[in-house]
């Protein structure tokens, strides 16, 4: 494995090329498919998913591609300072490349430890950047996404990018990790992260407000944190939000009312074919 080498060029240029794979070149085909899966091709199909029903301009999708390359730039960069920095010794690493070097359970453990640990450090910086001078400063340019694409889910200031990777190093200093855990998080995160900038509602009616569903977001709730701004900033679950009364007053009813116009849109819909068919036969 490239990352167990010695430190040399060849394992420089090795790990650089490992981590721009894992960050580039896996975000755009993942991110891009489902934008021109959604937003384009079958655009019409999905229609009625949509939570704001207009569409950004063109402009805005060419600025989000042009600062996710930006931020995932400054991931890559993150993780081989650090990856530089362990193997000289200068700081800590736990990170064990064989998983049967620990139990599976104990894997499954860490996988849950460090997206608790991202859940929290992502809702507090993100309130940290939301902070009056850090706003205008940072995160007012990943908030030109008023109306978000898939694109959107990395379009950070590159100070917000370092914050947003930041996580991760100080999470392994400490915490012992398999290695292909820490890379299945990194792609659940950002599968995550990609899903909730849609700009489309898939879950069912009543997810919002159920006694256990409630606590996991949506995309309803972080596409109301774009268009609003101050509220709705956390990531994977709704627990830091709704513990520090954080939530938009109306998410829930706002939700509902999203769901609501998507079901009608989907009921006429079958209706419309059911009536077309009946028209052909006779």
């Amino acid at each position: 494995m490239v990352h167990q080498c010695d430190l040399d060029l060849n394992c420089f240029l090795g790990i650089l090329q490992f981590q721009f794979t894992m960050n580039v070149v896996r975000y755009f085909p993942i991110a891009g498919g489902i934008f021109l899966l959604i937003w384009v091709w079958k655009k019409n199909y999905f229609q009625p998913y949509r939570i704001q029903l207009n569409f950004p301009k063109k402009e805005k999708i060419f600025f989000e591609i042009k600062q996710s390359f930006t931020t995932l730039i400054m991931f890559t960069l993150v993780a081989i300072v650090n990856i530089t920095l362990a193997k000289m010794k200068i700081i800590p690493s736990q990170v064990y490349f064989s998983i049967d070097d620990r139990s599976i359970g104990y894997a499954i453990l860490s996988f849950g430890l460090i997206s608790i640990w991202h859940e929290t450090w992502f809702y507090w910086m993100h309130r940290l950047v939301h902070t009056k001078k850090l706003y205008h400063i940072i995160h007012s340019v990943h908030h030109k996404s008023v109306n978000p694409s898939p694109l959107a889910a990395y379009n950070f200031h590159y100070l917000e990018a370092f914050l947003e990777a930041l996580y991760l190093p100080l999470f392994i200093m400490f915490v012992p990790m398999s290695f292909q855990i820490l890379i299945f998080h990194t792609f659940v995160a950002m599968i995550l992260n990609i899903f909730f900038h849609t700009g489309y509602e898939f879950y069912p009616k009543g997810w919002a407000s159920h006694p256990i569903l409630k606590w996991i977001n949506t995309p309803t709730h972080h596409n109301q944190h774009h268009s609003k701004f101050h509220g709705n900033y956390s990531l994977y679950t709704n627990f830091w939000d709704r513990i520090m009364g954080t939530n938009f007053p109306d998410y829930e009813k706002y939700y509902e009312s999203i769901v609501e116009r998507r079901d009608l849109a989907l009921e006429e819909r079958i209706k419309e074919r059911s009536g077309l068919g009946e028209f052909v036969v006779k």
